[in-house]
């Protein structure tokens, strides 16, 4: 503001010196020419204004109108640009107009008005948005607090929950069908209710902005009070700053400078955005897993299972309560379970009978029919020790008789083979595996499926080759057979 300009002194008649000039002057004459002198001294008085604006003093102006009506059009300027129509707008610094009737007016009309122009602060009334107690955003009204906290609830959910959210909002909840989700609550945790504040025009924000930054988070340019022995390091990390950040607010530090106890420097606090709290339920229909009761059974083998009856799942029907802050789950409850079918026991019979590792001493064909396409011979210059099975019902291999599986795997020529040890001095060999059902060491009964045949190792085609051993020594099949 420019160097205060003097009041002029005014000239002011006062009704003592009124009544002290009729006393003593009694002629009417005389009176009439007092008057009359009084009445070309108020002719000859000017009327000028003086401007204080607050409490400083602008200057004086002629005209009053000029001034006035500057402020009036920058009021309605300001109302049409930030969308003020049903709000206040008013100098942020109260002018104050002092007329003033002087024989001498000495004004400054243009030179005041462009100093109030340059210094002149509008402000409107608002609601404070506060995040960790610090204003981060202003909104012109409640209306726009209310568009606000909408906003930041739709964040939270798709279009298609919010809609059917703020249809219910109105009435009485129906009961949940099966599988359907619903949201009952939306809520902006730790909001505080904005306060009534009166700010600069320019400083208002949209509804979807100040949402954005609730959301979000800010930042915070504060003053830090260093402590005894505080280094710059640690305030840094204290407030999770980039170095570079902290040097450009503190310009006048070097970097491995020591900080004086209690002095001050700037710091930027970050302002954690608010959280959405979405409770949701769901009505969830659920199968109850049967129980197992296992029966023996001395008939069946030992190791074998039979399903004697079937067991059936049942059923269940439960609310699921889901509490979600921010898209993450943070707990979830059931309430209202009902069984809407009961779940029926499985019975399984389970083998008891032992399978003995010792043979009859009759061996049984096998496989499933065939015929014998090769005898234990000479062939093709070379003694063939077993027998070739081809031309099959079926592709399984069976154990001749009861037995010790001693080996079970790929061997050469033989390529997957399975050797039996009957415990009477005879074995078995089934040769040209394509697939393997038993292990070493597994006791196998007469009958009992080796795996399938195959054409594995050396082989002309899909056959099994069946060798016989007694006491260690190579056997005709053709004998036991």
């Amino acid at each position: 503001m420019r160097k205060k300009n003097k009041a002029p002194q005014s000239y002011q008649f006062s009704k003592t010196l009124k009544l002290a000039a009729a006393g003593i002057l009694l002629s009417s004459l005389v009176w009439m020419d007092q008057a009359g002198a009084a009445n070309d001294m108020d002719a000859d008085l000017k009327l000028m204004y003086h401007v204080y604006s607050g409490d400083e003093y602008a200057g004086a102006i002629e005209d009053e109108q000029t001034l006035n009506k500057w402020i009036e059009s920058q009021k309605e300027k300001l109302k049409d640009k930030y969308d003020l129509s049903s709000l206040a707008v008013n100098l942020k610094d109260e002018l104050t107009i002092v007329p003033e009737k002087v024989f001498s007016a000495e004004t400054h009309d243009e030179e005041v008005l462009e100093q109030i122009k340059e210094s002149a602060a509008f402000e409107t009334e608002a609601k404070a948005i506060e995040l960790d107690g610090e204003s981060i955003a202003y909104v012109r009204n409640e209306e726009e607090v209310k568009d606000m906290l909408r906003i930041m609830k739709k964040s939270a959910v798709s279009i298609n929950e919010f809609a059917a959210y703020d249809r219910q909002s109105t009435g009485t909840l129906p009961d949940l069908k099966t599988d359907e989700t619903r949201i009952t609550d939306i809520s902006i945790e730790d909001f505080k209710k904005p306060a009534d504040v009166k700010v600069e025009p320019e400083k208002l924000v949209s509804a979807e902005k100040a949402a954005e930054r609730l959301l979000e988070g800010s930042e915070q340019e504060e003053t830090h009070k260093v402590a005894e022995d505080e280094t710059i390091e640690q305030i840094i990390d204290k407030y999770d700053m980039k170095e570079e950040t902290f040097f450009e607010l503190n310009g006048d530090l070097e970097k491995d400078e020591e900080l004086a106890p209690d002095s001050e420097v700037k710091v930027i606090r970050q302002l954690e955005g608010l959280e959405v709290t979405v409770k949701k339920e769901k009505r969830v229909k659920e199968s109850i897993a049967f129980e197992e009761e296992t029966v023996e059974d001395a008939d069946l083998l030992k190791g074998k299972t039979r399903v004697e009856k079937e067991g059936k799942e049942g059923e269940r029907e439960y609310t699921l309560k889901v509490v979600e802050t921010n898209g993450k789950e943070v707990s979830q409850s059931k309430k209202d379970e009902k069984v809407t079918e009961k779940p029926q026991k499985q019975i399984v019979a389970e083998g008891t009978k032992e399978i003995p590792s010792r043979g009859t001493g009759e061996l049984g064909w096998p496989a499933n029919g065939g015929t014998i396409t090769s005898h234990q011979g000479p062939r093709w210059g070379k003694h063939h020790k077993g027998i070739d099975i081809a031309g099959t019902d079926n592709l399984t291999i069976k154990s001749a008789d009861n037995g010790k599986v001693v080996s079970a795997g790929m061997d050469g020529d033989y390529g997957n083979k399975v050797v039996i040890d009957h415990n009477n001095g005879i074995r078995t060999i089934y040769a040209h595996l394509s697939e393997i059902h038993v292990e070493p060491g597994q006791v196998v009964e007469k009958g009992e499926s080796l795996g399938l045949m195959g054409e594995t190792g050396f082989s002309t085609g899909v056959h099994l080759h069946f060798e016989v051993y007694s006491n260690g020594k190579l056997a005709n099949p053709m004998d036991y057979l």
